[in-house]
């Protein structure tokens, strides 16, 4: 069976194009001829069709160079994400090669992570998706001004990470001081999608996760207003915040610049959507693991009283 990739096709950049059989990638469109045939991740030896074995856990390859099961669905993983394979960096439980991407801050990890037989006393009973996102925008007024990029990073119920990140084509041009800050240009965004469309594949990528931003008065805001505009359906999510988190386990200073470096946070692209969003949920984790608070939480649906006086107001 197929597998459709949530990913743009590289050579006609439609988006969900692109169809993951066994070990060919090729875009469905028959008018763009996309095709490419991987080999094992690991050794980067053919994968022989005669080894493939499919079955109701997931279709898979056994390498006869490596001699490792390669699923099929880690492959998707891989692409997806734009992991980097690293066969130097080694697992330190298992001995296996690594992934990693450093321009979001994700750093090494098992590349069968998190079923590596070390890791798996790493995740409780209690089994929760999490999504954590972060905007960037033209500027500050929800009511006015435009959103500009996407960037999230979940983590479903078995431990695995997805990332989702999206430029949107702005109504009006950015300003140089926001370039400056953002690093985002008027030419990068010049081809993107439009604000419904992105919103729309995005709120389909978070499903029913619990949201979690460092600031959510801010990012919620723009979650909801978008969504209220374009007549995108919303789940009852529920909503935590890593800003208030801070504050309320009495950090002397509750920026994500400053925690990062206090609690030692890789945060290279600051102020791009998916590098922060990474951050964020590191931030998560580390409070977590203090436990000198509860992480305030609320619902989706409590920002729309608020999101809808900000609609009215600017005639939306």
């Amino acid at each position: 069976m197929s597998i459709l990739l949530c990913h743009t096709c590289p050579s006609c950049r439609k988006y969900q194009s692109v169809l993951l059989d066994k070990n060919r990638l090729y875009c469905q469109d028959p008018d763009c001829g996309f095709e490419v045939f991987y080999a094992c991740p690991i050794c980067n030896s053919e994968l022989d069709l005669g080894r493939f074995h499919d079955h109701a856990t997931g279709g898979h390859f056994s390498c006869l160079s490596c001699r490792n099961d390669i699923p099929v669905q880690k492959i998707q993983y891989l692409i997806e994400n734009a992991f980097v394979m690293d066969a130097d960096h080694r697992c330190s439980f298992c001995n296996s090669p690594t992934i990693h991407r450093s321009d979001i801050n994700l750093g090494h990890r098992c590349f069968f992570f998190p079923k590596c037989s070390g890791q798996a006393t790493l995740f409780g009973v209690q089994k929760e998706s999490l999504v954590f996102l972060d905007f960037e925008t033209t500027g500050l007024d929800v009511g006015k001004d435009a959103l500009t990029e996407v960037g999230a990073i979940k983590i479903d119920e078995e431990g695995y990470e997805h990332t989702f990140q999206m430029f949107i084509k702005p109504p009006c041009e950015i300003s140089e001081h926001i370039t400056q800050l953002t690093g985002i240009t008027n030419d990068m965004v010049h081809d993107a999608m439009s604000v419904d469309t992105v919103m729309t594949q995005f709120m389909d990528f978070a499903g029913n996760a619990k949201m979690i931003a460092h600031n959510v008065d801010f990012d919620l805001m723009w979650l909801v207003t978008t969504c209220l505009k374009y007549d995108i359906p919303m789940q009852n999510n529920t909503v935590g915040c890593t800003l208030k988190w801070a504050k309320s386990s009495q950090e002397s200073s509750s920026s994500l610049g400053a925690l990062s470096k206090k609690y030692a946070i890789k945060h290279l692209n600051a102020h791009r959507a998916l590098a922060d969003a990474v951050v964020t949920k590191e931030l998560y984790f580390i409070f977590e693991s203090l436990k000198k608070s509860s992480m305030p939480v609320m619902s989706i649906h409590d920002f729309m009283p608020l999101a809808k006086k900000v609609l009215q107001k600017a005639g939306s």
